[in-house]
């Protein structure tokens, strides 16, 4: 396989074309040939060696945790694909990623994609959408009576847990720029707070938060939690510093909070591809790179501004 990554951790610079051999086509896995990428903040925190004492990478590592393309071989076990089945998937977290021309993976991960979706629209949804769909629906079990805030609801994973969680008919509020704000309420979100506007608050309480900035806006969101409500995070003590004041709301609320780091699983992608197909989710595409050297460093600058709104995929058809 060819691709895009890293001989050693560092900035944009560091990336490069990385050759290694494809993984061998086993039983019960499928060989894809990748035909777009989604680009997440994981892929430039692993870059920049963020989460090496969390992970045993092996370098050269080929990046990318989002994939669509065609399969191109499937194993002697393999039932449910065949050769020319367009398909997506978040990969498992080892060196083989997908900013590449191919790759193999369990079919057990892995989903066809969503009918009318093109690769670049499917790419855009494993990491984000799996990330999104594990937080509402299995931490927070939201459902209609449930008051639920998201936290920066214009980012690709916050942009598709308000789509998400109003799927289940839940009451939704998110917090984004004033320039958002728009956007976030044609999402769907039933209260837009915006967080570069004086005295921001809330007059409900919620029973579900999901975190996907951390830093004083989840102190501050805290405040609106109702007691005994449940918090999903995705932000550890790499991603931003803990406000002082989150152990304390945490205890006197009672607050029941989990670390969501995503499981690669075909059920929950399938899962993605019913609520795309029955128009309750919509891919959002920011920025579309080529699949190059420089399309990956563009990507990443990009993406570390923090201001995203929906995702940056990378695409093969604009890297011929």
């Amino acid at each position: 396989m060819k691709g895009i990554g890293i001989e050693q951790y560092g900035d944009v610079n560091e990336l490069r074309t990385i050759e290694l051999p494809t993984k061998q086509l086993g039983p019960d896995d499928l060989l894809v040939s990748i035909q777009a990428s989604g680009v997440n903040p994981v892929d430039w925190k692993v870059r920049e060696g963020k989460l090496k004492r969390d992970f045993a990478f092996e370098l050269p590592l080929i990046l990318g945790w989002d994939a669509a393309g065609t399969v191109i071989a499937a194993g002697i076990n393999v039932q449910d694909f065949r050769v020319g089945d367009n398909v997506f998937f978040r990969p498992l977290f080892d060196r083989f990623g997908t900013y590449a021309d191919e790759i193999t993976v369990p079919a057990s991960i892995v989903s066809k994609m969503p009918k009318g979706t093109s690769y670049i629209e499917a790419a855009s949804l494993p990491l984000a959408g799996l990330t999104a769909l594990q937080a509402i629906e299995e931490v927070g079990q939201v459902g209609p009576e449930t008051r639920v805030l998201i936290l920066a609801g214009s980012g690709g994973v916050g942009s598709l847990a308000i789509q998400i969680a109003k799927a289940r008919g839940a009451y939704v509020a998110a917090t984004t720029s004033t320039r958002n704000a728009k956007f976030v309420r044609e999402l769907g979100a039933d209260e837009v707070l915006t967080y570069d506007t004086e005295n921001i608050h809330s007059s409900v309480q919620f029973d579900f938060l999901f975190d996907t900035i951390g830093g004083s806006a989840y102190g501050d969101a805290l405040n609106w939690m109702k007691p005994g409500g449940v918090v999903a995070t995705i932000i550890s003590s790499r991603d931003a510093i803990r406000p002082d004041v989150a152990d304390a709301l945490e205890q006197d609320l009672h607050l029941r909070t989990e670390f969501v780091f995503t499981r690669p699983e075909g059920k929950n992608v399938n899962r993605l591809r019913e609520l795309v197909e029955e128009g309750k989710v919509r891919p959002l595409i920011s920025e579309v790179y080529p699949m190059t050297v420089d399309g990956v460093r563009k990507a990443h600058l990009s993406s570390q501004t923090g201001r995203t709104r929906g995702k940056i995929v990378l695409s093969r058809e604009f890297s011929q």
